[in-house]
């Protein structure tokens, strides 16, 4: 962390973290990282919801380093499934009937959102109507209602206080990710909502109900059938929360984005129809990067990232020989045994990180070699073939977003302006015209580890572009998911409040999720931590992706060699215990995870290898099978 907070309480000794794990691997429980189920709850449906539906059929920098893997099958590039077609109903497609369409849905979601809105409102000028009434606190009012009235005029104040606040506290997380609260904050309060429920939650329980049999009217035959349980008690509990954040966000952003996330995970629960990601990224094989792509960088010293290693390739060997040997990488790097392995292992996706040029060529006289989109097309075929779904992620924008290595070329005179954000878009159209309706294809990245030098205004206002161009290009968010950077948990605060506060982002568009990377290993405070404070941080990323839609799209078990042991055998009992860690709580994200990487450097820690991982058993295929098993539907 940048700014890492105190971590309070008494540091367990190795010794007692390591015993607690081996305990619980014998079957006697307990330990720092114990797992815990956590099952969301819904109440049951008053009869007010009961009304006229329809039931719908279920249907530092980073040491990425590695090795080629050779051999393979033939490069073949199937046909792509119709844009028009709908798709077919697949092995994880089958979650039951509670859903309904996603205009269905989005109708609700609309007015249930705009209906909680108006309330706060109205509430808000009420409450500033009643500070400015002529007469108060005169002889005549009793001394309780002056004291209520004072109350009100003090949060009224500190509202508009809060609004006017454009820019995050320098203690990161204190507004919406407090270390200090509970992960699921006003769950009393909501719990009384439901069972003694207010005039203004029996409006809003009314307006949904009207807005829920608009909606289905407009599908046809809605009176032949019902919807089931399931779905009239979250369109209830989106009713709740909408009402719960619109009164919360001028008083308390760490209990609006709890109500915020409980909104948008009951709405999501409704149309999507895939399990949460559990995979690994590809990544150096359509980026190269020094770490997994080592085997080329190796060749040519002095070069340390894609930009870089082309222009020095076609000064050593010719323009025409230098494409040849890319071209052995690009085939060889990543084959179909590979996805056959990955699936083989538990997981059910993989996230593809790709340079622009893959898909629009090289522009503005960079030095990559491209368009080879046809290996995009190989690797969905082969994931549609296994039963793997496929994130598809822009990792190096058009002038990048970043000087760093990871977004194909390394500049220490990179500013945000260079990033050439009407090209990424163009590159963005294209994938999304080109992939749309492929039934592998569930999410697309929009860019990668953005700098922290980006405002966060420029950052949101290319999102908005991004996501609503994907889905003009045919991508909608039942089909497809859109993943907005985050990278850091540091902006983390930031980018929420701006997203969803300017933007209202995650109600505008639908399935979105911010993308965080949890590294433990880079930076001075990292690498002076001991095993113990390495898993209550983990603790830490568990809260904080019960509040927020997200995906880790990249965490690995590299650790700093204060927190590994001494010895292999301590090291195998740390890095299997910070596994169990990890797997526990990024099991928490809405929309799943991503291990970097399939394969790295012979040279680097094996914790960024997923293979050797599993060959050590600090990733174990039981695992990642229950991990796989557990990820839970929207």
């Amino acid at each position: 962390l940048k700014h890492p907070p105190v971590v309070r309480g008494g540091c367990a000794s190795r010794q007692g973290v390591l015993a607690a794990h081996r305990a619980r691997r014998i079957g006697l429980g307990g330990g720092p990282v114990a797992s815990v189920a956590v099952m969301m709850q819904v109440a049951h449906v008053p009869e007010a919801l009961g009304a006229r539906v329809v039931k719908f059929p279920g249907a530092a920098s980073s040491p990425r380093r590695g090795r080629p893997s050779l051999g393979g099958a033939a490069a073949t590039t199937p046909p792509k499934t119709p844009a028009t077609s709908p798709r077919r109903s697949g092995e994880n497609d089958d979650t039951g009937s509670a859903w309904i369409p996603f205009t269905v849905c989005d109708s609700v979601v609309q007015a249930i959102w705009a209906h909680a809105k108006a309330q706060a409102e109205e509430a808000a000028a009420s409450a500033g109507d009643q500070c400015s009434e002529p007469g108060d606190g005169g002889e005549g009012e009793p001394a309780a209602k002056r004291h209520r009235r004072g109350t009100s005029c003090t949060a009224a104040s500190q509202s508009q206080q809060l609004q006017s606040q454009s820019q995050p506290q320098d203690d990161g997380w204190k507004w919406v990710l407090p270390p200090s609260r509970p992960s699921q904050p006003s769950q009393s309060q909501s719990q009384d909502e439901q069972t003694n429920p207010s005039s203004s939650t029996e409006g809003a329980l009314a307006h949904a109900r009207g807005a829920l049999n608009l909606a289905l009217g407009r599908v046809g035959n809605a009176s032949e059938a019902e919807v089931a349980p399931e779905v009239l008690a979250r369109v209830r509990a989106m009713a709740l929360a909408a009402n719960a954040y619109w009164r919360e966000v001028s008083l308390d952003l760490s209990k609006a984005a709890s109500c915020l996330f409980r909104f948008l995970d009951h709405q999501r629960h409704l149309y999507w129809r895939k399990p949460a990601w559990r995979g690994v990224n590809l990544g150096g094989w359509l980026l190269l990067e020094p770490g997994p792509s080592s085997a080329l960088f190796d060749q040519f010293e002095g070069v340390h990232c894609e930009w870089h290693l082309m222009r020095k390739m076609r000064e050593t060997l010719g323009a025409q020989r230098a494409g040849e040997v890319l071209q052995v990488h690009r085939e060889t790097f990543i084959t179909e045994d590979d996805i056959r392995c990955i699936r083989a292992l538990g997981m059910n996706a993989v996230r593809v990180p790709f340079g622009y040029w893959v898909v629009t060529g090289a522009s503005n006289e960079d030095e990559f070699v491209g368009p080879c989109v046809d290996y995009i097309d190989r690797v969905v075929a082969w994931c549609h073939a296994h039963g793997l779904q496929v994130l598809l992620d822009l990792h190096g924008a058009p002038g990048g977003e970043s000087g760093e290595k990871p977004c194909g070329r390394e500049r220490k005179d990179w500013c945000w302006q260079d990033w050439r954000f009407d090209e990424s878009i163009a590159a963005l159209r294209a994938i999304a015209t080109r992939y749309r309706g492929h039934e592998a294809v569930t999410g697309i990245a929009v860019c990668n580890e953005p700098a922290e030098t980006v405002p966060s205004s420029v950052l949101c206002q290319f999102y908005d572009r991004a996501v609503r161009t994907i889905r003009e290009a045919g991508m909608p968010p039942d089909e497809v998911s859109v993943i907005l950077p985050v990278y850091r948990t540091e902006r983390l605060d930031e980018i929420w409040r701006l997203w969803g506060r300017h933007y209202d982002g995650f109600v505008r568009h639908a399935n979105v999720a911010f993308d965080l990377h949890l590294y433990h290993c880079f930076g001075p405070w990292w690498q002076r931590q001991s095993l113990g404070t390495h898993l209550r941080m983990t603790k830490r990323h568990r809260k904080i992706l019960r509040r927020v839609p997200a995906v880790v799209g990249e965490w690995s078990l590299a650790l700093p060699p204060r927190a590994s042991g001494d010895g292999p055998q301590e090291e195998d009992e740390a890095l299997s215990a910070f596994a169990a860690a990890q797997l526990e709580a990024y099991g928490q994200a809405s929309h799943g995870w991503f291990l970097w990487n399939w394969r790295d450097s012979p040279r680097q820690h094996p914790g960024w290898d997923v293979q050797k991982c599993v060959e050590r058993q600090w990733l174990t295929k039981p695992r990642l099978l229950a991990a796989a098993n557990s990820a839970r539907y929207g």
